[in-house]
């Protein structure tokens, strides 16, 4: 549902089924959960601080550093109540990444092999993720730099995590198993090969923080530029030092 349906934080802004879904699935898409005129806001902001336009992709830099939203995607009131819901008030987070995906024009286009986990040693963050969001500041077709997910992975990396707790810490970057198949060991022989999240600007993709994911190469000629939020649990030490065997013991759903 768009957020005018559902934006009063008194209400639980994801239905039963949605849950549901996203407990099976590990991920939940919410079409045109952003306003379009806070995607326009967010646009006008991206590209003012480029100092270029959509049009102009002469003058693209290579890099975008320091840019932030505002509002904050993931301190979005509607986000925040998802998190809320979902973490029973035990979830910490939000704010706003950035991650573009330049056109490559001369490369081919493939599915990668693998993806990763958020969380872990060298990914940018060392709490054991809980969830995160993603959304496009522009329409994103297939091979455009679409984020890219294995559906019901986040199962494999629980079994794993589950029989091998003391891996939690990113050990398991230190076994024979991880120098042969990589991250693969959280996504080899799932229920689903991956896809992509193909969608209109402002549609969100909620991921379980288990849910092995990717970015990917744009061989289109616009720009993928991602926002993305993530939230941790407020006592990360208590989640790193119990793997339950039931998937769901630190949530709220």
């Amino acid at each position: 549902m768009p957020p005018s349906e559902n934006s009063r934080i008194d209400e639980q802004p994801l239905t039963q089924d949605q849950i549901d879904s996203f407990k099976a699935n590990g991920y939940l898409v919410l079409p045109g959960f952003v306003a379009d005129d806070v995607v326009a806001q967010w646009r006008e902001q991206f590209w003012g601080y480029l100092g270029c336009t959509l049009d102009e992709p002469d003058k693209w830099p290579e890099k975008v550093e320091g840019f932030k939203p505002d509002p904050m995607f993931g301190d979005m009131p509607d986000l925040q109540a998802i998190a809320q819901q979902v973490g029973g008030g035990h979830f910490s987070g939000g704010g706003c990444g950035v991650a573009v995906r330049w056109p490559q024009k001369d490369a081919d286009w493939t599915m990668p092999d693998s993806g990763h986990l958020d969380g872990y040693p060298g990914e940018g963050c060392q709490a054991v993720l809980m969830v995160g969001a993603t959304t496009y500041l522009h329409d994103v077709e297939s091979e455009g730099g679409c984020y890219v997910y294995w559906p019901a992975s986040h199962h494999l990396a629980h079994r794993y995590f589950r029989h091998q707790p003391d891996r939690i810490e990113g050990t398991f970057r230190e076994t024979p198993e991880w120098e042969a198949r990589g991250w693969g060991i959280f996504s080899d022989g799932g229920p689903e090969p991956p896809r992509q999240f193909v969608a209109r600007a402002g549609d969100v993709i909620l991921w379980h923080g288990w849910l092995c994911h990717s970015g990917s190469t744009n061989v289109n000629p616009s720009p993928r530029v991602g926002f993305f939020a993530r939230w941790v649990h407020a006592d990360d030490a208590m989640v790193r030092e119990s793997i339950p065997e039931d998937p769901w013991h630190h949530w709220a759903i």
